[in-house]
């Protein structure tokens, strides 16, 4: 069994930790904040996923995994060094390597006699591997290893992946980073680290692409009358196609997709090549939480002075990340349009969000409104009964913005819905019973 440091404790770098741990390595973990530090040798993660608390109580007590704010000493006879240091967007687009940089620094600084690689995990624009491997030439050998990982199911992912990619120019730190992986029984691609640093950005940007896909087929159904959900599993019932990310809704928000799509657009136009379905993912993404406003300004007229109940502030359900989170885009949009916003999130209990928007305990409570919007697709939002909604909603309108809510009960409940492409009238439906 090897030991481990990682570098960088978010979601990734707490999914890699915890998942070697379970293949039975050591793992020790290093960040640069000390009360992160300190709350993980508290077993309290930095972010919400089923069953991660537990796991990570399981290791710290058997000794497995332990953490540290000292690099030299998280280091110190480590045989593998794997950084997932965050690299976040800049307004023009570009990554924000700041953290990276620091972190190879500060390694230049340590003693790696017993490493084997250090494997860079974070999503970096290609070339960024290269030039890692540049400043620690001589000292260790350099991989990428990108991570396909899904906020909330990051562990899950971890431990049962599709593939595992390897970018290296030394064979034998390639062997070393892949003999962890062999437990998985996955396929493991070896290949340049140019190369796999662009399966990682293509990978994201193709998923973002059928996203995209998904919304303007959606906007169409909604002016064609036609039901989204089966037009989008009728395509996506083709073996060529498949049915995953084929779901209308917001659009695509989070640390990631928008992040490296922008990343890949800035790297192609450095280059002088057009990366125009890219761009165009990224334009119908811009404009789809706008969508969802001008339904509700459809059905209310102005929304000045109007209370707007909202349920979900996180990107996505299982987490509790609002980092540039649609619905939080939406509940600026409401308010610059004067509307007065309740906001509840099962995960979420405090939030800096804009002017007249406040956040509450329940969804009932949220539902205390004019008009209703979904926003996060929570599987706890279809067991709240329609009936009560209804009781609370004086204008009796719910727009999904999610298509998570079973449109059946909302329109026998007496409430008009309105999702991403589909429409349903509680009128409309007595008459087809009558």
């Amino acid at each position: 069994m090897s030991r481990i440091c990682i570098i960088g404790t978010g979601y990734v770098g707490m999914a890699s930790a915890i998942g070697f741990a379970e293949l039975g390595h050591t793992i020790v973990g290093f960040d640069i904040m000390p009360e992160r530090v300190a709350d993980l040798q508290r077993g309290i993660t930095p972010y919400r996923e089923a069953g991660i608390e537990e796991t990570l109580a399981k290791h710290l007590k058997t000794g497995r995994m332990r953490f540290t704010a000292n690099q030299q000493e998280a280091v110190r006879s480590a045989q593998l060094v794997l950084i997932s240091v965050g690299t976040p967007a800049l307004a023009d687009g570009s990554c924000d390597l700041t953290g990276l940089r620091q972190c190879v620094a500060a390694l230049r600084k340590c003693d790696l006699t017993d490493c084997a690689a250090v494997v860079l995990r974070s999503t970096v624009p290609p070339g960024t591997s290269d030039d890692v491997a540049k400043q620690l030439e001589n000292i260790a050998e350099v991989i990428y290893a990108p991570e396909f990982l899904r906020e909330g199911n990051a562990v899950a992912d971890f431990l049962k992946p599709d593939r595992t990619v390897i970018g290296a120019e030394s064979i034998t730190a390639a062997v070393a980073y892949a003999t962890l992986f062999e437990p998985l029984q996955a396929p493991i691609m070896l290949t340049s680290r140019r190369s796999a640093e662009l399966i990682k950005g293509a990978s994201n940007a193709f998923l973002a692409l059928k996203i995209s896909f998904a919304n303007e087929i959606a906007n169409l159904c909604d002016a064609l009358g036609a039901d989204s959900l089966d037009v989008l599993r009728g395509v996506g019932s083709d073996r060529r196609i498949g049915p995953a990310f084929l779901m209308p809704g917001i659009g695509f928000g989070g640390p990631c997709f928008e992040k490296d799509l922008k990343s890949l657009e800035r790297t192609a136009t450095r280059r002088m090549v057009n990366c125009e379905l890219v761009s165009g993912a990224l334009r119908v993404n811009e404009r789809q939480p706008k969508r969802i406003v001008e339904i509700l300004t459809a059905e209310l007229g102005s929304l000045q002075g109007r209370r707007i109940g909202v349920w979900g502030l996180a990107f996505k359900a299982g987490t509790d990340d609002i980092r540039d989170s649609l619905a939080v885009r939406i509940l600026e949009d409401l308010s610059e349009r004067g509307a007065i916003v309740r906001a509840f999130d099962p995960a979420i209990r405090s939030a800096n969000l804009p002017e007249n928007c406040t956040l509450v305990t329940t969804a009932l409570d949220a539902a205390d409104a004019d008009a209703l919007l979904v926003l996060t697709e929570w599987p706890e939002f279809r067991e709240v009964s329609p009936h009560a909604i209804a009781r609370n909603l004086s204008a009796r309108l719910v727009v999904d913005g999610r298509n998570a809510l079973d449109i059946e009960r909302i329109v026998d409940a007496g409430l008009r819905y309105r999702g991403v492409g589909r429409t349903a009238d509680p009128v409309l439906e007595l008459e087809a019973v009558s």
